[in-house]
């Protein structure tokens, strides 16, 4: 009898430890409203409807989440590196960010304002895509090779 309601105990112990509290997100993709994370939100909208006021703020949210990574692993999200390297190699990308960016977006964008600054970040950050996510080589590698040749 003994037996059996130390098992009950420990059974009971242990589902009522899985309710406590989840654990920290793997990833982080940016501060939460209404649900939505900012990444989600400036990616649609700008999927949906391309501005030079969405593409800095998509280079300033991308270049938070490269250097602030948060989540459980501390790397960006899969992907992110890739979309942002993707979007500096864009040859519209630095005029309409030059154009339109405030002075606080031009000062977060450390790696400089030149033509030649976003293609060497937009490579660092394709290299880093293949470093954090090994299994996405088969994938940015020919783009990049493509890209940078």
């Amino acid at each position: 009898m003994r037996h059996r309601l130390a098992i009950c105990l420990l059974a009971a112990g242990l589902l009522l430890s899985a309710c406590g509290p989840t654990a920290q997100v793997l990833y982080y993709w940016g501060g939460e409203s209404e649900g939505v994370t900012e990444y989600e939100r400036l990616s649609y909208r700008s999927s949906a409807k391309q501005s030079p006021e969405s593409i800095c703020a998509m280079l300033v949210m991308y270049e938070r989440l490269v250097n602030n990574p948060g989540g459980w692993r501390q790397v960006p999200p899969p992907g992110v590196c890739a979309e942002y390297g993707w979007l500096l190699a864009q040859p519209e990308t630095l005029a309409a960010f030059m154009e339109t960016a405030s002075a606080r977006q031009k000062e977060m964008l450390t790696y400089g304002l030149s033509s030649a600054a976003f293609m060497e970040r937009s490579r660092e950050l394709f290299e880093m895509e293949m470093r954090y996510y090994p299994e996405s080589i088969v994938f940015i590698k020919p783009l990049a090779e493509r890209l940078f040749k």
